[in-house]
């Protein structure tokens, strides 16, 4: 169950005392626990998997490395123990262990064949920026083969003149971006994300001055697309602008023309940008910073800003650039250069996962399609649509009550030889919420088998992992020993700590000083949002009506119309209401005073000094320190068992050779 992941040791545990000693013959074991070997690789491995990597882990203290040894011995301990007793063969162990390797190693497929391959390469593509000039030749994505056909060959006519006419001159005249009447087709520097995937793929292809051989079809049409220039790209750059802003009306556009004009020559002139920006920038965000607006990648800016950016020095002041709402004028303070990959990865994925991965994920699983030999019953599908009652939908409980015994049991389609019948069709219909409001029309019902044979092909894909990749069958490794581990903890722990009244009363005894009262205050209010509803509830209050009656009335807190505004007894500093009623006389009933939600008019119905709790007030803290305390014993006894059945032997001199080699990559 995904509630069960747990790391790899319980938080709560105490540091024991190993047996010190020679780990055995093995130069290289660090400890032995009965007659298993704990390796300096393996203690390398979890140690940096658990302490933030191995970098970080080479800067450890020995003090840290026995910390952590400790707990890696007590949690082998642990484990071994489940495995001796049997708990492996659980049918509810099992059944978890079974569930999880198919979905997880599906999710673990999907990472290594797609998801890290593409983000290396997004990464090292990051790295240069590309230029291209292209022209487009317009076609709708579902346009009739007859017009795919005619705009194939409109480019590749346009293809043959490219040696006797320049590439601008053929953009000009038969491209069909709007933006070629501005650009020539040249679409600046890119890196990676700002064009669709196809565009960027064959760009990053070329070199400079290529061409592509052939058209390239993208959402938009087709494409020919010549790289202009590459060069490495610098990273981010820090901004820092001056804005001077257009009326709504346009009816100033001269004025702000020359003023900007003035502005820039200012600071040719020697001013101070940022003392500049803050006196003339109407950007009221970055004017008071002195015009900074942060870091910016040339993909996050349109081209023509990009270029601004990218080919103004550094520390140098760019001419006004005018836009549709007013005028910029550009500071260069600063370059970073590229992240580490680690550093960028997340950033990375997250835009991978944003733009390139469900197209990517769908060639994936298509290409998975022969592999795997997936063949539809197509009778058997035409008769399970004119079956379905198509006015419903899965959300009806009774939706698939119209498919006969018969029909439930033939098989829709096969993969690799497995069998997928009607019956495997409505459980999965039933557990995906994707479904659940579609209607049953054979449209959707042909979808709903499509989407149901995709994920089968990943799964049978994914049977095939602990074979290609050994890093999971360690990863599935982990995972059974920590469900183990839970299992036996429950059983060796938490079923063995007995919490009675008795108990919890010789332990309130002796910790009785952890559970005090503060001082409190009892009080009720009348909350209301306006001063004068405020003022007529005080005013009925003055003319003797009871408190609790006018609060019943008028009171607009949620919930305290029926206790008729009494809060019970609240620790003084709790709020500002408490700590405005800690100060006034018991039963005292000033006028209404005002806080940022409203006004409020507070009755004072009791004070109470701290003191100690009682036994019945102390225990439902009791039972959880009780618990926690008795499991801590528990654990540490338990320790100590398995101590007496699995010997522990520590080389603690071999944690200073620990993390001196280079940290092998795994699959």
């Amino acid at each position: 169950m995904v509630h069960r992941i747990f790391r790899l040791f319980p938080v709560a545990v105490f540091c024991g005392f190993l047996v010190a000693g020679c780990a055995g013959s093995s130069p290289n074991v660090v400890a032995r626990i009965g007659n298993d070997p704990l390796t300096l690789e393996d203690f390398e491995e979890q140690y940096s998997k658990n302490n933030g990597g191995w970098e970080k882990a080479t800067a450890s203290t020995m003090e840290d490395r026995e910390r952590f040894l400790d707990l890696l011995v007590r949690f082998r301990l642990k484990v071994k123990q489940a495995y001796d007793t049997g708990l492996l063969a659980d049918s509810s162990v099992r059944s978890e262990l079974d569930g999880y390797e198919v979905t997880v190693a599906s999710a673990y497929m999907v990472d290594k064949e797609i998801v890290e391959r593409k983000v290396r390469q997004m990464y090292d593509r990051k790295r240069d920026e590309v230029r291209a000039s292209h022209i487009l030749i317009r076609l709708d994505p579902a346009a009739s083969p007859q017009d795919t056909l005619a705009a194939y060959n409109k480019a590749m006519k346009i293809l043959d003149m490219i040696p006797r006419y320049s590439f601008d001159t053929l953009a000009v005249t038969y491209s069909e971006d709007q933006s070629v009447s501005f650009n020539r087709g040249d679409v600046g520097f890119f890196s990676i994300g700002r064009m669709v995937p196809e565009f960027e793929d064959v760009a990053y292809s070329l070199k400079i001055g290529e061409v592509t051989p052939v058209p390239v079809r993208t959402q938009f049409g087709y494409h020919i697309i010549k790289v202009t220039g590459r060069h490495q790209n610098r990273g981010a750059v820090r901004v820092s602008h001056i804005l001077r802003r257009f009326k709504d009306d346009m009816t100033d556009t001269t004025a702000v023309t020359d003023s900007t004009s003035i502005i820039y020559n200012i600071l040719k002139g020697g001013a101070d940008f940022a003392e500049t920006a803050r006196r003339y920038s109407q950007d009221p965000n970055s004017g008071p910073n002195g015009g900074d607006i942060g870091f910016y990648d040339r993909e996050r800016v349109p081209p023509a800003v990009g270029e601004i950016f990218y080919s103004t020095p550094l520390d140098s002041v760019s001419p006004p650039l005018r836009m549709s709402y007013g005028y910029h004028i550009f500071k260069i303070t600063g370059f970073t250069p590229m992240p580490k990959f680690q550093d960028a990865e997340k950033d990375l994925r997250q835009q991978y996962q944003q733009t390139s991965y469900n197209a990517d994920y769908s060639r994936f699983v298509k290409s998975l399609l022969k592999e795997y030999r997936l063949t539809m019953d197509t009778l058997a599908i035409a008769e399970l649509c004119s079956s379905l009652d198509t006015t419903k939908s899965p959300a009806n409980a009774t939706w698939s009550d119209t498919l006969s015994p018969q029909l439930k049991k033939r098989t829709m389609f096969t993969c690799q030889d497995r069998k997928f019948t009607v019956n495997d069709f409505i459980d999965h219909v039933n557990i995906t919420g994707e479904f659940r409001g579609m209607p049953l029309n054979p449209t959707n019902v042909h979808y709903m088998i499509s989407r149901m044979a995709d994920g089968k092909i990943v799964e049978e894909h994914a049977r095939q992992v602990p074979k290609r990749y050994p890093a999971f069958s360690r990863l599935l490794k982990e995972y059974q020993d920590g469900i183990l581990l839970y299992r036996i903890e429950q059983d060796e722990v938490w079923k063995k700590v007995v919490v009675n009244d008795s108990l919890l009363k010789v332990f309130y005894d002796s910790t009785k000083a952890r559970y005090r009262w503060p001082d409190r205050v009892n009080f009720a209010e009348i909350f209301l949002t306006t001063d004068s509803l405020a003022k007529a509830a005080y005013k009925e209050i003055k003319a003797g009506k009871d408190f609790g009656d006018v609060a019943e009335k008028y009171t607009m807190r949620s919930g305290y119309k029926e206790k008729k505004g009494v809060w019970g007894w609240t620790p003084n500093s709790a709020n500002e209401f408490s700590r405005y009623a800690a100060v006034l006389p018991v039963d005292s009933i000033p006028p209404p005073f005002e806080h940022p939600t409203g006004w409020s008019v507070i009755q004072v119905l009791g004070k109470d000094s701290a003191h100690a709790k009682t036994f019945e007030e102390a225990k439902p803290e009791l039972m959880s320190s009780y618990q926690e305390y008795a499991s801590k014993l528990r654990q540490e006894e338990w320790v100590a068992e398995l101590k007496q059945r699995y010997p522990v032997v520590i080389n603690r001199e071999m944690l200073t050779e620990a993390f001196k080699r280079k940290p092998v990559a795994t699959q």
